[in-house]
């Protein structure tokens, strides 16, 4: 999970980039480094101001930063986080902000060292795009279509067809395509009708289901920066996320499963947080004032697209982001994800220019990315398979996970060292490995046999 460094050397002429979402941003910020031209197409017109678009669906509920973004986004672009800050996001200290309620009850209020951002989708992508569209050799060409891929003779992708809505379906020429329009990419559907067949997906119906809104809180806590992710306990199936953001309001986010979807109506919302494992978030939001309509967003399935596991795959066109990795956005891994895998772009291409040939560019891609989706997967598999609701193959190892989970989490009640252990694994920044060590192990297992 290490970050590599930055490459400085042309391998071509022109790079397209398909979605101006985070994925496709960090997809830019990255072929920016390698390409004499960068283009970004987005199908909707996008704002010179922060605020909600039709295509990020998702962009008006909670945002989780983890420290493997942080760092991460840092690298790529160098002080973005600084600048999220300078805008009005609000500084984390993990876990001393933030009251983390897991499956087991609340965990201890200790800053474990890891700063993270709280910020609203709109502003987090408004101050990226700026970032980005400030390199001389990126463009965006936005309220355009992309219809089709398009192949040359020897049937690598050199491009794609796209349409404005006033003009003529024209064909733009690439020496590589990224495609991160997401879930609803048309990139599946076209390599199994170029005979590539279909890709593999691995897919687990969790069934998951946002209700968010903003809230001016009260006076007399308008300067807390306090925060409360609280999970489900199983069998209960209702989770929550409150954190101050930008413009002094507080986010609030509320989870479903099985279709116990938190109304749409602020009376219902507020009422239905009731029902949530603690009454902390109820507490807050009977005092707090609404100041934006509620909207919902259905998560029925995550899903890890295999591109990597086909028998071929063609060359000039990579996945990134929600077209590759789309899994439960409760965790917080979704940026975290799309950031690695920029960064494994990133070494891919430098691999390429170390060897002089770009012919294995996509296994160098896929072989980079595969441990932090890996270890993303394990995580929704492993917390999503104490649920009922939650549908999929059901691994051999669960059970010995949650022995372990439950045992180093009663070990992280008392030792600061293996708390602060759990908190970066959970953020990505250290494998899961970190917490078997012997020592750790002997001991979590022995307090669990003792409680």
């Amino acid at each position: 999970m290490g970050i590599e460094n930055a490459a400085s050397k042309s391998i071509g002429q022109t790079a397209v980039v398909i979605g101006a979402g985070m994925g496709g941003l960090m997809a830019a910020a990255v072929l920016s480094g390698f390409f004499t031209n960068v283009v970004i197409i987005e199908r909707d017109e996008l704002p010179t101001q922060p605020t909600l678009r039709k295509g990020v669906p998702q962009g008006a509920h909670v945002h989780t930063f983890l420290g493997y973004a942080v760092e991460a986004m840092g690298t790529l672009l160098p002080g973005l986080m600084e600048q999220l800050y300078a805008e009005g996001a609000v500084k984390i200290r993990r876990n001393y902000d933030i009251w983390f309620h897991d499956a087991s009850g609340p965990t201890p209020i200790r800053d474990v060292g890891l700063l993270t951002p709280s910020v609203t989708r709109p502003l987090l992508e408004h101050v990226t795009r700026q970032r980005v569209l400030a390199e001389a050799n990126v463009r965006m060409v936005d309220n355009t279509r992309v219809m089709m891929f398009e192949t040359g003779s020897d049937g690598r992708v050199s491009g794609i067809k796209v349409k404005g809505d006033s003009t003529e379906v024209e064909t733009m020429s690439a020496d590589l395509v990224v495609d991160c329009s997401g879930r609803g990419s048309r990139l599946t559907g076209w390599l199994e009708e170029k005979g590539y067949g279909a890709v593999p997906t691995q897919s687990l119906e969790i069934a998951m289901s946002y209700t968010s809104g903003l809230f001016r809180p009260p006076p007399e806590l308008r300067d807390s920066k306090w925060a409360c992710l609280m999970l489900a306990i199983p069998p209960a199936l209702r989770a929550a996320y409150l954190t101050p953001v930008d413009g002094g309001y507080w986010l609030a986010t509320m989870y479903g499963r099985a279709g116990d979807t938190a109304p749409r109506d602020h009376e219902g919302f507020v009422d239905w947080t009731r029902g949530l494992a603690h009454p902390c978030i109820h507490e807050r939001l009977v005092k707090a004032e609404p100041v934006t309509k509620l909207r919902s967003y259905n998560i029925p399935k995550g899903v890890w697209r295999r591109f990597d596991r086909m028998d071929g795959f063609p060359r000039g066109v990579l996945p990134l982001g929600e077209v590759f990795t789309s899994f439960n956005p409760m965790y917080g891994q979704g940026i975290s994800l799309a950031a690695g895998q920029a960064l494994s772009l990133r070494a891919a291409l430098q691999q390429c220019i170390d060897s002089g040939s770009q012919t294995d560019l996509a296994t160098h891609y896929f072989q980079g990315c595969e441990d932090l989706n890996a270890t993303g997967w394990s995580v929704m598999e492993t917390r999503d398979m104490a649920y009922e609701s939650t549908k999929g193959d059901r691994p051999a190892s669960l059970e010995e996970r949650w022995r372990m989970g439950q045992a180093i989490r009663l070990l992280a009640e008392s030792d600061p060292e293996v708390h602060t252990l759990s908190v970066r694994t959970t953020h990505l920044l250290e494998p899961p490995s970190t917490l078997q060590r012997p020592d750790i192990v002997k001991r979590a297992f022995e307090m669990l046999d003792a409680s």
